[in-house]
């Protein structure tokens, strides 16, 4: 049998790929299983149609039908993951109601036929998926950083907010009553999640308490704080497996960690050589048929997938998995959301860039990569400072966010700044800092600067417009500017310094 370079005997079944199995379930089940436990890496597809940082993935129920995203262009897109696989170029469907700002978290309701956003313009959207129509608005009082939506009833759903508040909401009462609140800490809520299997109980994370356990019944108090001693960590994170039986959770700087449901020591972290998660809010989630994996995005733009072992006493609490399975190149930016679809072995990942990314065991059309790691990448090499500095002067107007060029190509300038923050981390700037390199502290400075010159230029000056209170470090409505030699001769941590004054960009949510 002829086989296809770069996938070994396993080509041998890639002609499964175009067609259904049939027959026993569990015949179904095993191959896909060995197929996946195979592989060392996977075929890749580029879905495009966002025009900024796409910071919120999900798949639907029962199949994984459709992917629904959302990100910086304020825009829910609903994609059809068959013709997305299958035609050359297929387009999303753009759900009508759109946000106020950046999109941080997306859901599904169990028959698919409703969506809920949540963003930084401290509201959620309900958007019915047939009509593309918004039937609901839930107004916060800050940003929406996770959502979940009840597993035994539709109309119930959680909201985790940058105000420290997790809310419950019910969609058949009045548009403006209160919603029961479950948590009010000082410090944001990054994720919450409903068991699926006990939805009663709820997990979250946030910023500064960690990973907790809450019963629905038993309001503001915690039943069970993960992570024993070192329980007070910022987590980012958190993810039921389809059982409900165990946690996976995001910290800072830390390794994805497992945590059996009733017992607050970690079962196993999981890390590898390279993965580092600092510069961004991520995600995680099982893989596999049986949640047998565990999938992660890193910083340095490659996405991850460890195997958890079988015996969850071997080797103590807290063991170190240290060597994932697969390791996912193709990104060109730091990954932050990946989703997995059991019913078809199909991941889902996207971040700074405008793509989101299909990974599959199968080749499809126009998919690129193999099954081995053999294929080259077009990798790139990170932008310097002193390049993100150009990039920022000579730039014809602002990083703006009205989105109004449309463009779904790939934006150099949102690469090198998020490039900035990896410089900053891998070299220890300000690690204890949440603020970041902003642009605009780079305008200030080059705005004394021409200030400080005036015999030079056209007596016009630099326009810079009011930063936008989305995104501080976006100038918006920038005129022309001319490089101004002395600033860029300036010694760097002056411009560190103004950096770590300017504030925090909720841009991508990143710290």
């Amino acid at each position: 049998m002829k086989e296809v370079k770069g996938c070994g005997m396993r080509s041998s079944v890639g002609f499964l790929s175009q067609r259904r199995l049939f027959g026993n379930p569990l015949m179904k089940e095993e191959f896909q299983r060995l197929r996946l436990a195979g592989c060392t890496s996977l075929y890749k597809k580029d879905m495009l149609g966002h025009f900024g940082c796409v910071n919120a993935i999900e798949f639907s129920n029962n199949g994984g039908e459709y992917l629904v995203s959302g990100g910086d262009d304020r825009r829910v897109l609903l994609w059809d993951m068959e013709r997305v696989l299958h035609a050359r170029s297929a387009k999303p469907l753009i759900l009508k109601g759109e946000h106020l700002s950046n999109i941080f978290c997306l859901a599904f309701d169990s028959t698919n036929k409703r969506v809920f956003s949540g963003g930084n313009d401290e509201q959620v959207i309900l958007h019915d998926v047939e009509q593309g129509e918004t039937l609901n608005v839930f107004l916060h009082d800050d940003a929406v950083y996770g959502l979940s939506v009840s597993p035994v009833n539709d109309n119930v759903f959680a909201s985790s907010s940058d105000d420290g508040r997790v809310l419950i909401w019910d969609t058949r009462q009045p548009p403006h009553g209160e919603p029961f609140c479950l948590a009010n800490y000082p410090s944001a809520f990054h994720s919450v999640m409903f068991n699926p299997a006990e939805p009663r109980l709820l997990a979250t994370a946030n910023s500064k308490e960690g990973v907790g356990l809450w019963d629905i019944r038993k309001p503001r108090t915690s039943l069970l704080r993960y992570g024993g001693s070192m329980s007070l960590q910022s987590a980012m994170s958190v993810r039921f497996n389809s059982a409900g039986t165990q946690l996976l959770a995001l910290r800072r700087r830390l390794p994805p960690v497992l945590y059996e449901l009733h017992s607050r020591l970690p079962s196993f972290q999981f890390d590898n050589q390279g993965y580092f998660n600092s510069c961004t809010m991520k995600s995680c989630c099982f893989a596999g048929d049986k949640d047998q994996y565990v999938l992660s995005g890193s910083d340095d733009f490659n996405l991850y997938m460890w195997r958890i072992p079988k015996d969850p006493e071997a080797g103590g609490p807290g063991r170190v998995v240290n060597g994932a399975s697969m390791v996912l190149k193709g990104h060109r930016s730091i990954v932050n959301q990946v989703r997995f679809n059991p019913s078809t072995n199909m991941i889902c990942s996207s971040g700074v860039e405008k793509v989101i990314k299909a990974w599959s065991p199968y080749q499809q059309t126009e998919s690129l990569g193999d099954l081995d790691g053999c294929v080259e990448n077009k990798s790139r090499s990170l932008y310097s400072h002193e390049e993100y500095i150009s990039l920022v002067l000579n730039s014809g107007s602002g990083l703006r966010h009205d989105y109004v060029s449309q463009s779904i190509q790939e934006d150099p300038r949102m690469m090198a700044f998020f490039d900035s923050l990896v410089r900053r981390e891998i070299e220890g700037w300000s690690s204890d800092s949440d603020s970041d390199l902003s642009e605009g502290a780079i305008l200030q400075l080059h705005a004394r600067g021409r200030r400080s010159t005036r015999a030079v230029g056209d007596g016009a000056g630099v326009l810079v417009g009011a930063a936008s209170p989305v995104h501080p470090a976006a100038a918006m409505g920038l005129g022309p500017l001319s490089v101004n030699q002395n600033i860029l001769d300036n010694d760097w941590s002056n411009i560190t310094v103004a950096a770590m004054r300017s504030g925090t960009s909720r841009n991508c949510h990143h710290f």
